[in-house]
């Protein structure tokens, strides 16, 4: 009888499997990383060089804009309970799991009908930068409420009696300042590799360059090296930002509040926060989806959306389904390899940073490249639906894999001894403590997971099978040639179901609350 206590057992049995998970999560990028770097050949493209800078200045700000708002926006709703909180977090989170381009039609249509000033005001990079806050503030303001969550009522009230309420929120600022820092650099890394609001908005990005060597040049080795530099850029930036962050976030994994804070319910406190929440909806949701939804005043076109969605709808949902699965399979698996030790727990947080930050078609392009290269028998693997799910699924793994490491945290070492001394064996520990305590988990990461997959285009794009396109692929394809009414009515199509699965995911995370 094999004992419950294995699952507990260190060795490096565990490093070699964490190595192993990580390195599968970059595998397919590594020939085209090689190719590039093989090839001897160095040149970029001549407007590579100004795309990548317009892109780290639209990055800078990003960060530093998210970082200004986001960090007291969630400190306040921390520390503050007021009615409709809930709804008004949930509004705030919608932007960010909705693809950027979508929001940059909204802010092009709206300023387009405000007149020349307005479109000037959110063309180029001032416009870039306002498209990449609406994604990147909700993220930012999440990570700093969870990071003041930690914070225990004892701190809290000691803070308070040294400075009063000021002093309170300062504290509680500066301490969730490293999360915030984190998290906005991450989003902002990410602005990098996308291309679609710099398209829209006519600014010449690193990612929309990328783009156009692939797509319109067929000039596969140029592509690969212009990807192969903007990941050492992120590198560089990323690197250092892991090592920094990595042990910190990993030892929070295991902080357990003991008193419950009492939180604030009125005052001018209360009312910043609702402001401030207030104010994020309505800049990052509420404006730019007037201008999605005001072409739908001279009609709705019901029946084409109800064809794109009846089209596409299958597809999207087994490329949401099938990233998920891998994803949370995949993240579960590291976060138990990680265990409790505390060096293997921040090696997977900061690996998990690193790989998440890395180009999302980087993946997408190696498949292409083995794709290209292998025989017939592997086109279930490498020309299919399969190949699209197994692309997102390994570049969303990370998220899974924090998610995991605070779940494998939060189950107690006692549990397992407990079955060990009473004879239970491993497979009943297993079915009948292990795998209730985790599903929940596994629940959040699979939803969260299908919500950033459901959201995808770029590896879409890349990998679909002909016919087989998700719905946001759909609307990119057709949003400059299709009626107005039409794009607008798939872009309404699209944010109700995404409201519809963080509306799930909420409920699903505050049932795991409770």
């Amino acid at each position: 009888m094999i004992s419950p206590l294995r699952l507990e057992a260190p060795g490096r049995w565990r490093a070699t499997g964490l190595a192993a998970c990580f390195a599968l999560a970059i595998a397919p990028a590594m020939p085209l990383l090689w190719a590039a770097i093989g090839s001897g050949e160095f040149h970029l493209g001549q407007a590579y060089g100004s795309a990548v800078s317009s892109s780290l200045q639209v990055a800078l700000l990003v960060l530093l804009a998210s970082v200004v708002v986001g960090l007291p926006a969630g400190v306040l709703t921390a520390l503050c309970e007021f009615r409709g909180r809930t709804t008004l977090l949930a509004l705030v989170l919608l932007p960010a799991l909705v693809p950027t381009f979508l929001w940059a039609i909204g802010w092009s249509a709206l300023a387009s009908r405000l007149g020349p000033l307005a479109t000037n005001m959110v063309s180029g990079c001032a416009g870039s930068v306002i498209v990449f806050c609406a994604s990147a503030l909700p993220v930012v303001l999440l990570t700093v409420f969870a990071a003041t969550r930690l914070l225990t009522a004892s701190q809290l009230d000691a803070a308070r009696l040294a400075g009063g309420n000021r002093g309170m929120l300062s504290r509680a600022c500066l301490h969730a300042l490293p999360a915030a820092l984190v998290a906005a650099a991450l989003m902002s890394v990410l602005t990098l590799s996308d291309p679609g609001p710099a398209q829209i908005l006519g600014l010449r990005s690193a990612a929309s360059e990328i783009l156009i060597s692939f797509s319109a040049l067929y000039d596969f080795p140029l592509a690969g090296r212009q990807y192969a530099a903007l990941a050492g850029v992120v590198l560089m930036g990323v690197a250092p930002l892991a090592a920094f962050a990595a042990p910190r976030l990993s030892s929070e994994l295991l902080v357990k509040q003991v008193r419950g804070t009492e939180p604030l319910r009125q005052g001018t406190i209360v009312v910043l926060a609702v402001g401030l929440l207030i104010a994020i909806a309505l800049f990052g949701l509420a404006l730019p989806l007037a201008g999605l939804v005001w072409p739908l005043g001279r009609g709705i076109e019901a029946g084409r959306a109800w064809q794109t969605l009846a089209r596409t709808g299958i597809d999207t949902l087994v490329y949401a389904l099938g990233a998920a699965s891998i994803a949370s399979s995949l993240g579960l698996l590291a976060a138990f390899l990680a265990g409790r030790s505390r060096r293997l727990r921040a090696v997977c947080v900061g690996m998990s940073l690193a790989v998440f930050a890395e180009p999302p078609a980087l993946i997408a392009l190696g498949l292409v490249q083995l794709g290209t290269t292998a025989p017939e028998w592997a086109d279930p693997l490498l020309r299919s639906r399969l190949t699209v799910c197994l692309a997102l699924g390994l570049r969303l793994f990370p998220v899974a894999a924090v998610l995991g490491l605070r779940a494998w945290a939060g189950m107690p070492a006692s549990w397992a001894w407990a079955a060990a001394v009473s004879g239970v064996p491993l497979g009943v520990y297993v079915r009948q403590v292990v795998s209730p305590f985790l599903l929940p988990t596994l629940l959040v990461a699979m939803l969260l997971a299908s919500l950033l997959a459901f959201a995808d285009v770029g590896t879409v794009l890349l990998l679909h099978p002909p016919g087989a396109a998700s719905l946001p692929l759909a609307i990119f394809s057709v949003m400059a040639n299709a009626p107005e009414a039409l794009v607008a009515s798939l872009c309404l199509v699209y944010v109700l179901v995404a409201g519809a699965l963080l509306a799930a995911l909420l409920h699903f995370s505050g049932q795991r609350r409770t």
